[in-house]
C-alpha cells in the first residue's frame, strides 16, 4: 500500500493504528482504546501471514470485542476498588442521635459524625435522645430511622 509516496505493508499500518489506540489510552484512561490496540497487533498478525484485508478486519473486531467484552469488567473492578467514599456518600448508614425531636410530619435535628442535620423520619415520630440510621440524604435534609433494639 502506498501512502503519500511511501509503501506500507498492511502489518505496519496495522501497527500504526496499535500505536495511536495505545497513546489514546494514555490520554484518556478510560480503558477502552487499550483492546482496539490488542485487535489491531493480532491484525497485524494476520497480515504478516499473508491473510487478505477482510480478513485482518475480521481479526480486529473479533480480538477488539473479545478483549473489551471480557477483560474491562475485571480491570474497571480491580483499578476503581479501592474508592472511598466521602463527605455525603458516606453517610447513608451511617448512626447519628436525634438533638431535637422528629416530629411525623416534620423536620428534627440529628447529630452524625460530630455534624448537625436537618432530619425527617416519613410517618413516625422519632424522640430526643433516640439512636438514628441514615437512610438517605437529600440536599442538606437526611432521611432517618429509628435504629431497632435488636440491630
Amino acid at each position: 500500500m502506498t501512502v503519500l509516496g511511501i509503501t506500507f505493508s498492511a502489518a505496519v499500518l496495522w501497527l500504526f493504528v496499535a500505536g495511536i489506540m495505545s497513546i489514546l489510552e494514555a490520554i484518556t484512561l478510560g480503558l477502552t482504546c487499550i483492546w482496539f490496540a490488542g485487535g489491531a497487533v493480532g491484525a497485524s498478525i494476520a497480515a504478516m501471514l499473508g491473510a487478505p484485508v477482510v480478513i485482518q478486519v475480521i481479526v480486529f473486531l473479533i480480538i477488539s470485542i473479545v478483549l473489551l467484552a471480557v477483560t474491562r469488567p475485571i480491570a474497571k473492578k480491580r483499578f476503581n476498588a479501592k474508592v472511598e467514599r466521602t463527605n455525603v456518600e458516606a453517610i447513608p448508614g451511617k448512626e447519628g442521635i436525634v438533638e431535637k425531636e422528629i416530629p411525623v410530619y416534620g423536620s428534627g435535628q440529628v447529630r452524625v459524625g460530630g455534624k448537625m442535620w436537618t432530619a425527617v423520619s416519613p410517618g413516625n415520630k422519632i424522640a430526643e435522645g433516640s439512636i438514628v440510621i441514615v437512610k438517605d440524604v437529600r440536599g442538606v435534609t437526611l432521611t432517618v430511622e429509628e435504629k431497632k433494639s435488636e440491630e
